[in-house]
């Protein structure tokens, strides 16, 4: 193999690497493209799924010390702040996400999804007074839940069986109109204010969603009851260790109520996912409103949304670079390619050339040897025919050399 090559077939292989990097970028972008729409800020948790999305808000946290923080709710944060000194900051910024800073009542927005199993139900967002569930699963007794949590509140409740202990269950789905009924009864018989400490306003409840169930025990006296005291049994202490691993949690723990505005209910148990449950007990995120403004609010899904756009830009930029720069290693191996191919050729014109002048220094001597012999035959001849030598040498000569320039001159011109 020539020296000259050796470096083209080293470009042309540059070359094609990074021609295939580029495409495998390119499909790395197109992959990150579908997880939302290009240019738009809509953002699903389903379209990423669960542990992807945690991984993007990790990403987050590797550039921002609160991934959850909303620059437009930062003087919310330190009036919050202000009247929860004990607080971390980390827990203010996510309970002002879910406004709960704000007055009971006094601020509402209706939820994003009413179908979602995340969907966030309390006294800041309600649901549509004609939304209800259209998979029900009916679990005997006439209550209903929604499909995905029935299966798994039979499954946990067949686990609790066999450590010994039974879970009734007493409240599940409640539509609209009965949670109306409900709270008006409360408040009839406590007034607004007590009422509201335990009994939700219609399209505030959670027994809506159809993924929230009330559970209770059996007595002393062997009669189901629903009270305070469920705290104290084996029943209760088996949930709060294992509930996660059926995707439950304590909906209305006690001492959280700036969190949810309820007074602790050890009996409400709400279906949130396996992976959501599990990851509140892990990091010991004791409400269901502090995980939702860490993670699931909309300014924070907003802004995870914001991030992945960033980083598909920052790849679009990336690939578009590295194609550049692989064309310009093609467009090099092609300039010295062109190079070579010159070379070859002028050395090719050059040894024709050098061919050529050989041709006509050989035509010429074949010529004048030619013509020598010529010249000897001719003074033979005329010598024999004139007997003058001398003469017929000089004749000879000049003749012989007339042949010869004639020659030459029609070999130029060929």
């Amino acid at each position: 193999m020539s020296a000259m090559r050796k470096p083209v077939i080293i470009l042309l292989t540059a070359g094609f690497i990074s021609l295939l990097l580029f495409s495998m970028s390119s499909v790395a972008g197109q992959t990150s493209a579908s997880a939302i729409e290009t240019g738009m800020i809509v953002y699903a948790l389903e379209e990423l799924g669960f542990e992807e999305y945690i991984a993007v808000i990790a990403s987050i946290a590797e550039i921002e010390e609160y991934p959850h923080f909303l620059e437009e709710n930062s003087q919310r944060y330190e009036d919050f702040q202000v009247n929860n000194p004990t607080m971390t900051f980390d827990r203010v910024i996510a309970l002002v996400n879910v406004n709960a800073d704000r007055e009971h009542y006094n601020y509402i927005q209706s939820v994003p999804d009413a179908s979602a199993i995340t969907v966030l139900v309390n006294k800041h967002f309600e649901l549509p007074e004609d939304w209800e569930p259209d998979d029900f699963v009916d679990m005997g007794g006439g209550h209903l839940m929604r499909e995905e949590a029935a299966e798994h509140f039979i499954l946990m409740r067949e686990a609790i069986n066999e450590a010994g202990m039974n879970l009734n269950v007493i409240i599940t789905y409640r539509s609209f109109a009965r949670q109306r009924n409900h709270f008006n009864n409360a408040v009839a018989r406590l007034g607004r204010s007590n009422a509201e400490g335990g009994n939700a306003r219609p399209g505030h409840s959670e027994h809506q969603t159809g993924l929230a169930v009330d559970v209770l025990h059996r007595g002393h006296d062997g009669g189901l009851m629903i009270d305070m005291g469920f705290e104290n049994s084996r029943q209760f202490s088996w949930l709060v260790e294992n509930a996660h691993e059926f995707g439950f949690i304590l909906r209305y723990p006690r001492g959280y109520r700036v969190h949810h505005g309820f007074m602790f209910e050890p009996w409400h148990w709400r279906y949130v996912g396996i992976p959501i449950a599990t990851k509140m007990q892990i990091e010991d995120i004791p409400t269901y409103e502090e995980f939702y403004g860490r993670y699931l609010a909309q300014g924070v899904r907003d802004k995870v949304a914001e991030y992945i756009l960033e980083q598909q830009r920052l790849a679009e930029e990336a690939a578009i670079a590295e194609a550049e720069a692989a064309e310009a290693v093609v467009r090099a191996a092609e300039e010295a390619l062109a190079a070579e191919q010159a070379a070859i050729e002028a050395q090719a014109a050059a040894e024709a050339l050098a061919l050529v002048e050989e041709l006509k220094r050989a035509s010429i001597s074949e010529a004048a040897k030619t013509a020598k012999d010529m010249a000897a035959l001719i003074t033979i001849k005329v010598e024999e025919l004139y007997g003058n030598r001398h003469f017929i040498e000089v004749f000879a000569v000049l003749g012989i050399s007339a042949i010869v320039a004639v020659t030459y001159l029609i070999k130029k011109k060929k």
